[in-house]
Order: C-alpha cells, then sequence, then structure tokens
C-alpha cells in the first residue's frame, strides 16, 4: 500500500489555519453556543445546521489537503485591520444584542482569518465551508413575509385550474367551506432554506461554474415553492371535501416534508439526466504536485504572523472582557431594583388583566392599575439590571399586549415633555379586541439612561450605554381602556406621566442622560 507523507511546512499551515479557527470559536464562545441554540429552537428553521457543521468541517479538511502545497503563510497587514474592524463591530453588535449580526460577524471573521493566512489566490474553496454556515443563520426569516403573497396567488391559480372555486385576498385563500390563511409558517421558507442548502452544496460538489450554480440554485427554489404550494393546495382541497373537519388542516407540516422529498427527488434525477446529455462548464482543478512547493518551515514567522491574527481577532471580546466586563457585573450586582410607586398618592383600581403585556425574562416586574380623572389607567414596567441574549428590554418576544386578543393599528411616535425639562419620544397604538372595545397604549424604552421608543434608536443607545459600562434598562407600558373619548384616555395617560415619571426614572437610576 502507498503511504503518502505530509511535508513539515504544509502540515504546519494545517495546524496553524485549525487552530486559529477553533481558538476563536472559543473566544467567541458565546456566539457560538448562540448557533446551536438556534438550531435546536422548536421552530426547526435552521435545525440542519446540526447536519451541516459536520459537512462544512468536512469540506474544510478535504479542501486544506487538496491544496496544501499552493497555500503560502505570509504576513499581510490589510487584512490584520480588516480583522480588528469585524471585531469592533461585532463588539457592537454584542453590546446590542443583535444575535444575528453577531453570528454573521463571526463567520466573515473566520472567512479572513483563511484569507490573513494564505491570502485570496487559492483560497475561494477554503472559505467555502465556512460561508455555508450563513444557511444555518435566521437571515432567512426576512424572506417568509414576500413569500406569503406569492404563494397564496399561485395556489388559487392552481384552484383556478383544476376547477374550484376560490378567492384570493393578500395572503388569504377564501373558498365556500372557509378561509385559509398563508401565514408565516405556511410560507414555504423552511423548504426554501433546504432546497438552496443543498443545491449549493451540490453545485460545489459537482464543480458547477458560478454562473450554472446560479441557475441550478434558482431552479432549486423554484422547486421549493413549487412543493410549498402543493401542500397548501391539497390541505385547501382536504378543508373543501370534509367542509372544514379535516385533520390536515391543524397538522400539515409532515405533509410538506413528504411533498417536497418528492419534488426535490425528481429534480434531482432530472439534474443527473441532463448532466449525461449536457458538458456543464466547470473550472475543475487540475492534479497538482504535492511536494514542488515545500520549504524549510519559518516557525518563528509563522508564529508572529498567527499571534497578530488571533489579536486582531480578538479586539472585540478582550474589550468586552478587560474593559467592560467589571463594570457591567458590578452594576449586575448592585442595581436590582423593584419599582414601587405607593408614595406618590396615586388612587388604585382593581387590576386588568384582559391586554397582558409581557417582557421575557426580567429582573423585576410592577403591575398596577390606577384611577387617573375617572379613567381605569394600567400600568406596567419591566427592568433589566444587566442585558444579555435573551434577557433583553428590545426583543421581537416583547409584547405590549396580548396579540391573540387583541389588533392594532399602525404605531405612531409622540412627543410628551417630562416634568424633568427633556423630551421623551413614546410609541402609541389603538388595540381593538373582537368584541370591538379599545385601548390606547403607550410604550417607551430607557435604555443606560437614554430615554426612546424606536427599535434601532433603542439598540444604539445601547450600544453608546454598553461601551461606557452601562448595561441596564427598563421599559414603561401603559393603558386605557375607552369607548368613544379617545382624547379623554390620552389626557389621563399625560397626567399619570407628569406626576411619576420623576419617581420612576429615580427608582432606575435613568434620569442622568438627555439626547
Amino acid at each position: 500500500m502507498k503511504k503518502y507523507e505530509i511535508p513539515g511546512e504544509q502540515a504546519l499551515s494545517g495546524i496553524i489555519l485549525f487552530s486559529c479557527l477553533i481558538s476563536l470559536t472559543l473566544i467567541y464562545h458565546a456566539t457560538a453556543a448562540n448557533f446551536f441554540k438556534v438550531w435546536i429552537a422548536d421552530n426547526g428553521l435552521q435545525s440542519h445546521g446540526l447536519l451541516l457543521l459536520p459537512i462544512s468541517c468536512y469540506i474544510l479538511v478535504r479542501e486544506w489537503f487538496s491544496k496544501r502545497g499552493e497555500l503560502s503563510i505570509q504576513f499581510r497587514p490589510l487584512y490584520l485591520i480588516a480583522l480588528a474592524i469585524l471585531s469592533l463591530a461585532w463588539l457592537l453588535s454584542d453590546i446590542a444584542q443583535i444575535q444575528l449580526v453577531s453570528q454573521i460577524l463571526l463567520i466573515f471573521i473566520l472567512c479572513l482569518v483563511v484569507f490573513a493566512l494564505f491570502g485570496v489566490t487559492h483560497t475561494g474553496k477554503l472559505v467555502f465551508p465556512i460561508l455555508i454556515l450563513l444557511s444555518a443563520t435566521p437571515i432567512w426569516s426576512v424572506l417568509a413575509q414576500p413569500l406569503q403573497e406569492p404563494t397564496a396567488f399561485f395556489v388559487n391559480q392552481m384552484l383556478h385550474l383544476t376547477g374550484y372555486t376560490s378567492f384570493q385576498r393578500e395572503y388569504y385563500i377564501d373558498i365556500p367551506e372557509g378561509v385559509f390563511e398563508v401565514g408565516d409558517t405556511c410560507s414555504g421558507l423552511r423548504y426554501q432554506v433546504a432546497a438552496i442548502t443543498l443545491s449549493i452544496l451540490y453545485a460545489f460538489f459537482a464543480q458547477y461554474s458560478l454562473s450554472v450554480a446560479m441557475l441550478y440554485i434558482l431552479f432549486a427554489s423554484a422547486v421549493a415553492f413549487i412543493s410549498n404550494s402543493i401542500r397548501i393546495y391539497i390541505v385547501v382541497l382536504s378543508g373543501h371535501y370534509t367542509n372544514m373537519t379535516h385533520s390536515l388542516l391543524d397538522d400539515h407540516i409532515w405533509l410538506g416534508w413528504v411533498v417536497f422529498v418528492f419534488c426535490y427527488a425528481g429534480f434531482m434525477y432530472v439534474t443527473v439526466l441532463v448532466e449525461k446529455r449536457i458538458k456543464i462548464t466547470s473550472n475543475r482543478d487540475a492534479e497538482r504536485s504535492i511536494a514542488k512547493c515545500e520549504r524549510p518551515a519559518q516557525y518563528g514567522r509563522y508564529f508572529g504572523i498567527t499571534s497578530a491574527i488571533l489579536i486582531c481577532a480578538s479586539i472585540g471580546p478582550l474589550y468586552h472582557t478587560i474593559s467592560l466586563g467589571g463594570r457591567l457585573h458590578d452594576t449586575a450586582q448592585t442595581s436590582q431594583v423593584q419599582l414601587t410607586l405607593d408614595g406618590l398618592g396615586l388612587r388604585q383600581a382593581g387590576d386588568s388583566n384582559s391586554w397582558m403585556p409581557k417582557w421575557q425574562n426580567a429582573d423585576s416586574e410592577l403591575r398596577a392599575s390606577y384611577l387617573i380623572d375617572g379613567q381605569k389607567l394600567d400600568f406596567y414596567s419591566a427592568y433589566y439590571s444587566y442585558q444579555v441574549q435573551g434577557k433583553e428590554a428590545v426583543n421581537d418576544l416583547n409584547r405590549a399586549y396580548n396579540t391573540d386578543r387583541w389588533k392594532a393599528d399602525r404605531p405612531q411616535k409622540r412627543v410628551i415633555s417630562l416634568p424633568s425639562g427633556r423630551d421623551a419620544e413614546i410609541m402609541e397604538r389603538i388595540i381593538t379586541d373582537r368584541t370591538g372595545k379599545s385601548r390606547i397604549v403607550w410604550r417607551w424604552y430607557y435604555i443606560g439612561g437614554y430615554i426612546t421608543s424606536g427599535t434601532i434608536k433603542s439598540k444604539l443607545y445601547g450600544i453608546i450605554a454598553g461601551l461606557m459600562g452601562r448595561n441596564d434598562a427598563a421599559v414603561i407600558v401603559l393603558s386605557v381602556a375607552y369607548k368613544d373619548d379617545v382624547i379623554a384616555a390620552r389626557s389621563a395617560m399625560y397626567k399619570f406621566v407628569n406626576e411619576c415619571s420623576d419617581e420612576i426614572e429615580k427608582q432606575y437610576g435613568m434620569s442622568s442622560r438627555n439626547p
């Protein structure tokens, strides 16, 4: 049996490459752990990441092995600067608790490490297995809503072509027996992610040219779209023939995967047939002699280059640990606050639970109801002494009202003057339940002393406050039920703010800044 020996310098390039990637994964351990949390989440949209990770590792090892004779470690200062910039950008996203951005930046940092070590000439395929992990991040969620209406339109056309009566309005499909909603989970996003990821991997292993690969991915996306439309078509027909009583109306995710597997298997069969008849242009790498690039290993120089890369790529986590860690830890230990408004002489009323605001994992909460000028005002506040991912004031899971019961109009921003002399930007919404009852809801945040109601501004203020060592936050939500006189309800809310905002800011320690 023939033995293949890896020359010393080539082996060293692999040791340095994988040591850097593993070290940075450990340094960015919080973000790396978030990948795993996303992959095991209940929605299952990114669960393919559990399978994709070992596949990526295999591709990376295979590509390094095939190109090890062409790789040359050099000092490349521009890439070190780029690594430092990306690491600082990661720091800002981590302070702002923007998980998706942190994950994307970590992937780009790992890719840039490959370029910093070996340059860009022979490293395209080395970077691919790292970049493919983008498909296992929540970045795809932005496509859920854009897919809803086209899917509903396509299903509606399928019903018409097959002789059934239906009517489409936005992402709803009406049939005589009932109404079907093509919601976020029915948009087919999970099948799009699966199809695009599979097609990218196949195009890579088949060594398609870029243009052919892009065309192949588009065809795979179309197959996923059609398969999901077939699934919804079947569900609609099951509702039609059983007068909306079939079990598929409640449980049809499994049906989607069955249809997808059959459709994608047919797509792959066609792919194989086409490949047999058409010679696809590809950039196949010729076999190269591994021994021709053999040089003495320069251990001292390689150690210096590797150290510089790791330091530049770790500036963000190092700054967070050394400069911010102590101060933020102190804040978490000393700022446990339980808000109370008992000393303000407010007239309390019975609690109202119908609107049910909820903020996830708050350190402390206050729910209370007060009578203000004959109006019953419901008050809610949540406080976070130390924000981390999943435990933050600004989060998609937080709700200012019970969304299952209440429907809201478009939010409107208002600016009110506080007794402290500064203005507060608040978010106002009118919510209505199925019986026609209405409420006016105000919501605003205190982020490290700053006041805002906007999500983007909250994140920006969180970054500024975090860099100064503050990571605390609070949310205030007011609500008043009304029948006809929204002005009177709003007046009661203004009065409450004038009487109580100073005390709220004092107890939360949020009165120090006036942006």
